[in-house]
Order: C-alpha cells, then structure tokens, then sequence
C-alpha cells in the first residue's frame, strides 16, 4: 500500500465506499473485499471493539434495520426472526428505526413476513416491557405523531397473535377514573378489536362501559383539560380524543345515555377553545347519534348559529341579508384577490368565523344527500359559505372554497354553476388556493362526469387546458396532484383524452435538473401498466400516442443539458413495448368472455408506423425506432400488415441500410420470422381449399359415375323382373285353385 501515491488512494477509497452501496450485490462485495485490501496490515484495530472492517462490515449488514426493507421477502422476514429479535432492549433503537420497523413489518405485503413481526412483538418485545401492555406503550411514545396509528397497528397485531389474554384485559370503575394517554389507548383499541370480531361479542358486552358513565367520565377529562396546566394539556387533548374515538363503539339504546351524550358534545362543540382533531370526531360522533341526516343538519346549523351570535354586532349588520349573494353570483375575483373591507372583524370574529366552517365543512363531509331533499344547507351556504369565499382573510377563503366544493358534490346544479370559479381560482389563486380548487374539480368530474361538469363553461376545451397547465405547473405538489387526478379519472374511464394522456408520458420521463418529482414518479408508475393493460380500449389509446410520446423523449434527450439526467430512450422504447403487448391484457376468470380482448393488431400498427419513422429520422431518434419495432409481438398481426412492414424493412435496407451490426441481424432474422409466418399461413390456406375440395373417401375405393348409373339401371331390371315373375306365380296358383 505504500506504493500507491496518496491522492489515487484517496481517490481510490471514496469510489470503494460509493460503490459499497451499489445496487448490484456483486458490485458491493468487490467494494467490500477491496476495502478490505485496503486496511493496512500494521493499522490498530480498533480497541472499542476489536473488530476489522470486514468484521464491523458483517456485524452492520446483520444489525442493519434497513433491511427490513430489503427487495426480497425471505430477508424482510429473518430480520425480524432473528437481528430484532434478539435485541435485550428495543429501546437501544433510536424512535425512528423503532417506529419504523413496526410499520414496515406489519404493513408488509408478505404474510409470512407480517407473522414474522408479530411473532416478534407478541414474545420477544412484550417480554421486554415485564409483560406489561401499558408500559410497552410508554415505550412505543405515543403521544409523537404519527406514532398512535402504528401502535394501533401493533396493538391488533398483539391481540391476534395472543388470543390467549383476551378474557384477562377487564376494564373497571376504576381503570376510567385514573386514566393515562397509554391506558385510554389501550381500551380504545381492545374495544375496536373486539367488536371487529364477530366472535367476541359477548367479551365486547362485558368490558364495553355504559353510555351514561362514559359520558360522566367525558365531561370529567373536559373539566381537568380545562384547569391543566399547558405541560399536560397535550396528555388531556390525547386523552379526550380515544374517549371520543370510543363513544363511536358505544351502543346508544339507551335513550338517557344518548341525550346525555348529545348534550355534553353539544356544549363541547360550542366551547371555544375545541381542537380541530376533537371536533371532527364530534360531528362524527353527532352524525352517528342522530335519527336521520336531515336531524344532523338541522342540530348543526343550530349549533352553528349559536356560535355565530357571538359575533360582532358590526359584522352581523355588514351581511344582513340584502347583501348576501346567491351562489351562482358570486364575483371571481374577490376569490383572488378582493380589497379590505371596511370593518375589519376581530381576531375573535374570525376565529368564530373559521370555527362555524370547520363544522360546516365536518358535517358536509359527513352528508350524502342533495340540496333538494335537505333545504336546510341553502340557508348555511348563502350566510355562511359564499360570504366566506368573497372574504379577503386568505384562511376563511380557503376553507369556504373548500365547503363550497362539498355542497357542489351533493348538488349537480351547484357544480354546473361553480366550475368556472374553480377554473378561476386555478389560474389566478395562490399554491393553497390553487391545489384546494382543483382538488374540488377532480371530485366533481369524478362524480358527475366530464360532459357534465363543462356543461356551463364557455368552451368545452377549457377543462383540458387547465388540467394540462397544471401538469405544466412548477409547484410540484400541483403537478403531483393534476398527475394523480388525470391518472385516477382515465383509469375509471371519466376521463378519455390522448394529448393528457401523451403529457403524461412525457411527463414520466422528463429530464430533471435535481431531485425529480417522486410523487408524480410514483404515481405514474403505478398507473400506466394498470392502464395499459386493465382493457384493450385503454392500450390502444396507449398506442395511439406511443409513436409521438417516442419522437418527443428523442428529441428531448439529444436536447439534454449537461447538469441534467434522463432516462434512455432505448429504455424508454422496452416500456412503451411493454405496455402495448396485446398478450399482458387483464383476463378475467371466464376465458374469452370478450372476443375483442383477442384483437392483435395493436402491434403491428405500431411497428408500421415506426418503421415509416425510421426512414425519416437519422442518429438516436433512427436507433432507437428500430429498436422499438424489435420488441413488438407481431406473430398474430394479419397478414395485409406483415406484408407491409416486410415491404418497409425492405426499403430501409435498400434506402437507409442499417450499419450496426446486431441490429441489421436482428432485422434479418425478423424478416426470416415474417416470411415464415406468411408461409405457414399461406399454407394453411392452400390446405383447407384443398380440403374442400377433396371428397372424404379415396377415389379407388368408389365406383365412377357412369358405373353407378349401370349398377342403378341393373338392379331397376333385376326388380322388375322379380316382380314380373312373383306376379306370374300369383296367376299360377290362381289357375290352378
């Protein structure tokens, strides 16, 4: 080593630990074994530990809780079985391996590897916390967000796999009396548990708490929330929630409990200084409790105009009702930008203002039916939401926009009145603004339709133009989400437009400067295989745009920057092979249930016109077609096609012959392929005429014609004969009697 001058060494040991982490195993264990190399021979070992690379190397790989994330489902799963299981206290993991190796083991895709970790938790982990569910919890840290889902997720997985202490968990007078955030947690997840299983009813009846008590031990941690100190105000806000969450599982028969617990949320709900995180569960909670959707309505708008008497008097006088505007007329540009108004509201009015449309927003999200059949919404959107979206506070404009898109949901009219203002706010509004007014417009356009919803727009095209400027747009969570609602409408046929879905393609394989848009990346490589391949109307409009798609990307990358990556168009070109082969279509379990799912000419199309492309084009772009014909299926294209891409190839050879070697062989063996496939066809052809023709016993072992007309006339004499003598004997014996 000491040969080697210090700067290649250098050199030499960061490319070694760069490729350490490549993603092909042999590159790793050849970064692994030369570092090894590398180690001097009198270098100290470390006296920490005593180990050398290779050793520490090892120890790594086998500790390395990113593994649990491994490609393969054997390795996710000896993770568990073994690394983790051995651990003497999970606490040694830091919160974020700890949480993270809960979910991603019990949310794996493997079932084996899902037993793996319940296995793993239910015996290993449980007996590191002495047994003890609560102070498994206190570990776990559930109060940190995020982490209450995955303890719900461990909790189930626990109780699955453990089955044996289901009758030993009881829950007492006094258990609700001295409650911490991990004993609430606890029973509220036990309680769901056991109502999911229709087995364990009779368990749920014994430790489900009676309505009336449970309602006394709401408004008793309401209280101490109230008097806590700001230290333990998150404990009680955590606290009040699972009592929340498990109301949702109480049984409310009983009339007294019911109007106890409907009047303690009732004053909860009015309080001001309610959470959002309560409040959603409380309308929840109201909706459930409720004899009908139009009581729910009717008792929150009670609510809400309780709520609004709180108001400045100046502010009730400034929207009394002559200046209140119907939905359809409302102006577009005080969404965007609207002036000051003269009275300015309070911090306090405008905290009671957002306050009555969060509880607007929570009980429509909780309706399902329209405004004609519950004339009581009119009232809330013409004083409540309308004035709210003309408001100049950008946060009551956002969540009144948002109710506006929920009343649109339940009213197809509403929507056909209001798509030009989302359009308007898309253009014209900020990111907020931006990305809540198309969120609406992909929930009406999956709910009523395209047709539907540009019914009232001045140009039907407008709705395109807006979906492919925010695929354009340099907000990447717009783009994620125009990407995502396109992809979501074509996939349910709502939405059938091939120059979106050419954007989408090239949006897929954009060149980027830095980091690309994961979002997008994500969802698109879920959605063009689900496409492509879920009917043969989805993978012809495919390869509709495939050629057009392919000659952009072309041209795009011989366009690329040096700061800029892309992906190769010959990669590019497998893809779009791949998800035009008419053989990947869905089939369903009954076997050609649709003939026109056996339709193969897609491929020849596509070869057609890429090899009609190749005689245009010349360097990348030619390469690149010629290798994209190369993956095409073509043994089931009709023969009329075959014989024109035999005649294209043809040409190319005369015209444009191909230089490289591999492809010019490739193309000769595909012309040997096309001609024995109209051979064989050609063939079978000429065998059937023959076969019609052909009579189906051999000529030597039948008479001719003529010879059959003689046998015909012999037995006409032979008969006539034999009756002209039976008739002579008949005379015979009549002469003689």
């Amino acid at each position: 080593m000491g040969e080697i001058d210090e700067d290649l060494y250098q050199d030499l040991k960061a490319a070694l630990f760069e490729r350490i982490k490549d993603r092909e195993a042999a590159v790793r264990v050849q970064a692994a074994t030369a570092l090894c190399r590398l180690q001097s021979a009198d270098t100290d070992i470390d006296p920490a530990d005593g180990k050398t690379i290779l050793q520490k190397l090892m120890w790594v790989l086998q500790h390395d809780t990113s593994a649990a994330r491994d490609l393969d489902a054997i390795n996710r799963r000896v993770v568990y079985l073994k690394p983790l299981t051995d651990l003497q206290d999970f606490r040694l993991l830091t919160f974020e391996q700890r949480s993270n190796v809960l979910k991603w083991g019990l949310n794996d895709r493997d079932p084996l590897v899902r037993k793996a970790a319940a296995k793993m938790l239910s015996t290993k982990w449980i007996q590191q916390a002495n047994n003890n569910l609560i102070e498994f919890l206190e570990r776990l840290e559930i109060l940190n967000a995020g982490v209450a889902d995955i303890a719900e997720s461990v909790l189930n997985a626990f109780f699955t796999e453990r089955m044996d202490i289901i009758n030993e968990i009881t829950f007492d007078a006094e258990f609700w009396k001295h409650l911490t955030p991990e004993s609430v947690f606890l029973a509220k997840v036990f309680i769901k548990f056991l109502q999911s299983n229709n087995n364990l009813d009779e368990r749920l009846d014994e430790v489900l708490p009676e309505v009336t008590a449970h309602a006394i031990n709401l408004e008793y941690y309401w209280d101490m929330y109230h008097s806590a100190s700001e230290e333990d105000k998150a404990e009680y806000e955590f606290i009040i929630s699972q009592l929340l969450e498990t109301c949702m599982c109480l049984d409310y028969a009983d009339e007294v409990g019911r109007r106890k617990v409907f009047e303690l949320l009732r004053d909860i709900l009015k309080s001001s200084d309610i959470i959002n995180d309560h409040l959603s569960r409380i309308i929840r909670l109201f909706r459930l409790i409720s004899s009908d959707e139009r009581d729910f309505t009717r008792t929150m708008i009670e609510i809400i105009s309780d709520i609004q008497e709180q108001l400045n008097p100046f502010e009730l006088l400034e929207e009394s009702p002559a200046k209140k505007s119907k939905l359809d007329n409302v102006d577009e540009s005080t969404v965007s930008s609207s002036p000051q108004r003269s009275l300015s509201p309070s911090v306090n009015d405008g905290h009671i203002r957002l306050k009555c449309l969060s509880i607007c927003k929570s009980m429509l999200e909780n309706s399902q039916e329209s405004f004609t059949k519950n004339s009581n919404l009119y009232g809330l959107l013409n004083d409540l939401i309308v004035p709210a979206v003309q408001n100049s506070d950008t946060t009551l404009r956002e969540i009144g926009l948002h109710c506006l898109g929920l009343c649109c949901t339940l009213d197809r009219e509403l929507a056909q009145h209001n798509t030009a203002l989302f359009i308007h706010c898309i253009k014209c509004g900020h990111d907020e603004l931006k990305i809540k007014a198309l969120m609406i417009l992909f929930d009406l356009l999956m709910t009523y339709g395209l047709q539907t919803v540009t019914a009232h727009l001045d140009s039907p095209d407008e709705m395109k133009e807006v979906l492919e400027y925010c695929l354009d747009d340099n907000n990447d969570e717009v783009q994620a989400l125009a990407a995502e609602g396109i992809s979501k409408l074509m996939l349910t046929q709502r939405l059938k437009d091939e120059s979106l879905l050419r954007l989408l393609v090239l949006l897929y394989f954009l060149p980027v400067s830095d980091e690309p848009n994961i979002k997008v990346q994500q969802c698109l490589s879920y959605f063009f295989p689900a496409y492509s391949f879920s009917s043969l109307e989805n993978q012809k409009a495919m390869a509709a745009v495939t050629i057009s798609a392919l000659n952009e990307v072309c041209n795009m990358h011989s366009d690329l920057k040096s700061y800029e990556t892309m992906i190769n168009p010959l990669q590019i070109s497998d893809m779009l092979a791949d998800w035009t082969d008419p053989r990947k279509l869905a089939k369903l379990h009954i076997e050609n249930l649709y003939e026109d799912e056996t339709d193969m000419t897609t491929p020849g199309v596509l070869a057609e016109q890429a090899l009609e492309s190749v005689l245009e084009s010349t360097g990348h772009k030619r390469k690149t077609m010629l290798h994209f014909v190369l993956k095409l299926y073509l043994d089931k294209v009709d023969k009329a096609r075959l014989k024109k891409i035999r005649s294209l190839i043809e040409r190319i050879n005369t015209e444009q012959p191909i230089k490289e070697s591999m492809i010019r062989n490739a193309y000769s063996k595909l012309l040997k392929k096309i001609e024995d496939i109209l051979k064989d066809e050609s063939d079978e052809i000429s065998r059937a005429e023959e076969e019609t023709q052909t009579p189906l016993v051999n000529e030597d072992d039948i008479a001719t014609q003529d010879d059959i007309a003689t046998q015909d006339d012999m037995a006409t004499q032979d008969d006539a004969a034999t009756q002209e003598n039976m008739s002579s004997e008949d005379d015979d014996i009549a002469t003689q009697e």
